[in-house]
């Protein structure tokens, strides 16, 4: 199964999240991801064995352990890639504990033999995939902070027309 570790967004977030995605819907050409599915990506295991999920939940576990929940800001907009197939994202302005949770999470799932994408962690939300950034000035982005209070092991399902995201694990910082 396809897993990936992720933060969950306050509602704040997602309200403001879901703004600037309207906003950005009225100038940029792309595949929009849908509201229920954005996340702040930790680690991606990508194919994991069924039988290594306990252990990845364990992992999480005792990542998280040391972490009460935390404030954290959305910041400006940015992309990977090329402007004209770009992957458009929102950044933070204020991260908070996100870097320190992303490298808690990923040294428990190297300690348990898990590997994972070994990319330098950048906290970001992806908005867009596929964005055509050559026509004109993206608009400011709107901006909002709220309380991150948990992080949640998740199966990603590409077989349907949009991926779809299941919770197999959550733990509550600060529990």
């Amino acid at each position: 199964m396809r897993l990936f570790v992720a933060a969950e967004l306050p509602d704040e977030m997602f309200d403001a999240l879901a703004e600037t995605s309207a906003l950005l819907r009225g100038c940029v050409r792309g595949r929009y991801v849908s509201p229920d599915s954005l996340h702040v990506t930790l680690a991606f295991l990508g194919e994991v064995e069924g039988f290594r999920v306990d252990g990845a939940c364990g992992a999480l576990d005792r990542a998280c352990a040391p972490f009460a929940p935390f404030t954290a800001s959305l910041g400006d907009l940015g992309c990977f890639g090329k402007r004209a197939k770009a992957t458009l994202w929102q950044g933070f302005r204020k991260a908070g504990s996100l870097p320190e949770l992303a490298q808690s999470v990923r040294g428990e799932l190297r300690a348990e033999g898990l590997s994972f994408d070994e990319k330098k962690f950048l906290p970001h939300i992806t908005l867009m995939r596929a964005a055509d950034l050559t026509t004109g000035d993206l608009p400011m982005p709107q901006l909002a902070e709220g309380t991150v209070s948990s992080v949640v092991l998740f199966r990603s399902d590409l077989s349907g027309a949009r991926p779809a995201y299941e919770p197999i694990h959550v733990v509550s910082l600060g529990a």
